[in-house]
This record gives C-alpha cells, sequence and structure tokens, in this order.
C-alpha cells in the first residue's frame, strides 16, 4: 500500500487536548480523479485525512493528530452517547448543530458518488488495509466505521454503492448509522 502526503496539507485544525479518534467517516469526491479533488478541497477550506485513488493509491491530506473538515453538521456514537438530541429541522439539519469531525477520520474515495460509477476492488483493498494498520496502531482506540449518509442522512449520499458492511468486517469494526439511535 502506498501512502502519498499532500504537500502542503490540506485545511484542518489542532485536535483539543488528548482525543480518542474511535470512528472513521467513508465519503465519496463526487470527482472523477484525485487532481479535481484537491483542488475543489483547497477551494473550499474542506479535507480529508485519507484519500484513495482508483487504482488503490492513498493520499493523506491531513495528519490524524488535526481535525481534518470533512463533515459539516454531523450526529455520530459521540453524540448520542451523550444524548444529544438528533431533532432535525425541515432542512435536514440537526437543531443542535453536532458535528463529528473532533473525534473521527475522514476517508474519502475518488469516485462519482452516483451508484453507477464502480469502487475499485484496489480502493476497497487499500482502505480495509489503511484501516487495519491504524486501529492495529496509533488508532487502536478505532471501534467503528461509519459514512457521510449515515452520519448526516438526508443531506448526503455518499458513498453510494460502497459496501461498507464488507470493509467494516475486513478491518474487524463495528458499523454505526442514525438507525441505531432511532431504534
Amino acid at each position: 500500500m502506498s501512502i502519498v502526503p499532500l504537500n502542503p496539507w490540506l485545511a484542518h485544525r489542532p485536535r483539543r487536548g488528548v482525543t480518542i479518534i474511535d470512528t472513521a467517516v467513508l465519503h465519496a469526491s463526487e470527482t472523477e480523479d484525485v487532481d479535481s479533488l484537491v483542488h475543489d478541497l483547497r477551494a473550499q477550506d474542506h479535507s480529508y485525512h485519507y484519500i484513495v485513488d482508483r487504482d488503490g493509491t492513498i493520499y493523506k491530506g491531513v495528519p490524524f493528530s488535526a481535525i481534518a473538515f470533512h463533515c459539516g453538521n454531523s450526529y455520530g456514537p459521540h453524540e448520542a452517547a451523550r444524548g444529544v438530541s438528533c431533532e432535525r429541522d425541515p432542512a435536514g439539519t440537526f437543531v443542535q448543530h453536532p458535528c463529528v469531525n473532533e473525534y473521527t477520520l475522514g476517508i474519502c474515495f475518488v469516485n462519482l458518488n452516483d451508484g453507477v460509477d464502480p469502487y475499485t476492488p484496489q480502493q476497497v483493498e487499500a482502505c480495509s488495509t489503511l484501516l487495519k494498520d491504524l486501529k492495529a496502531g496509533p488508532l487502536s482506540k478505532m471501534r467503528f466505521l461509519t459514512s457521510h449518509a449515515m452520519v448526516s442522512p438526508g443531506k448526503h449520499t455518499d458513498p453510494a454503492g460502497l459496501n461498507i458492511v464488507a470493509i467494516a468486517k475486513e478491518a474487524k469494526l463495528g458499523i454505526w448509522s442514525m438507525e441505531t439511535v432511532m431504534v
């Protein structure tokens, strides 16, 4: 597995105090290639910790010791555990404005996110290997895998068509979704 650091890093900020990263959020770029994605991210001050290209190459966009700007208004396992309301306004925005970026790792697949553009076997293998390596090493507290669609339901659909369950199983991670909160 090849990991290529972006230089300079994408937009980010330091994590506050000691933060345990225990959740990875998967995304899709809605672009054809890495260059277009990185251009868009830099223009919008958005970011991911890792970008998985179609050939399986992984680009490191932000050190995991920093917060990447990959989810805006979002609700994940820490919000659920703290009893934060998951009430949403008519536009689908969580009314208490939670955000999962503080304790998550953002991983983006280069993919059109149209449900037709396939995720390559190289991408899936690279992501699974990355998660296993991080969990076995510096992010040993990693417990959950989720998606942008799962932490921002009704507002995002990515990564459409990706078998997240298979990746979670391979990486020995649990799946977190809003459905687990709503039952």
